[in-house]
């Protein structure tokens, strides 16, 4: 049963702000003004937006229970918050966390890791969010909260260029990602694991 984390109950590094432009009890309504990256260039405002869509839906309910943290460490996580909101991170422990990641989701991270444009530190908690949003029941543009594959595509184009080259099949991004993934563990054929009972499984994996 998927449930919304809840800070209370986890060591807290700082008492609750009193800024208004802060008013955030909860991490299920998390927006890209809550992180520690600026704002300030498109690109970054696509990401944060993916990842902001991402720690929601999973304290929601809508993704895996990990993906509430991007499966992070509690100090990753934590940095990756504005500090007047870090009150607000869960402190997990690493053995509770690793219990919860699934088995391919940390090497998807480093497949995406490997073709990132930059070792901007957003460039990795992006490969994170990605590879979370991934272990959805939706296509990755819905889990993303994007509007279309479309955004997608840009995205990874922008973050991670070498890797949306070698999608010249067109294929979907969840079926594309987990195939790359199956070729570099010598798993042909690996498939993400939610893609089986969707309603558009024949659609998304016919042809090519």
């Amino acid at each position: 049963m998927l449930v919304a984390l809840n800070p209370d109950g986890f060591n807290q590094g700082k008492a609750a702000p009193l800024w208004p432009m802060f008013k955030l009890r909860s991490l299920s309504s998390v927006q890209p003004r809550h992180f520690s990256v600026p704002l300030s260039k498109p690109a970054s405002r696509h990401a944060l937006r993916a990842m902001a869509q991402v720690i929601r839906s999973a304290h929601l309910g809508d993704l895996p229970l990990f993906a509430a943290t991007l499966g992070l460490t509690a100090d990753e996580f934590q940095e990756l918050l504005h500090e007047d909101v870090q009150f607000l991170s869960p402190r997990l422990p690493p053995e509770l966390l690793d219990a919860w990641l699934p088995e391919q989701f940390l090497p998807l991270v480093s497949l995406l890791w490997s073709y990132r444009a930059s070792d901007d530190r957003l460039a990795r908690w992006l490969s994170h969010t990605l590879a979370a949003a991934c272990y959805g029941r939706q296509h990755l543009w819905q889990d993303l909260g994007f509007n279309s594959r479309d955004d997608v595509s840009r995205l990874i184009g922008q973050w991670f260029p070498g890797l949306a080259r070698l999608n010249n099949r067109d294929l979907k991004w969840k079926r594309f990602l987990f195939e790359q993934l199956g070729k570099r563990q010598g798993q042909p054929g690996l498939r993400p694991p939610a893609c089986g009972d969707c309603d558009s499984y024949r659609t998304c994996f016919s042809g090519n």
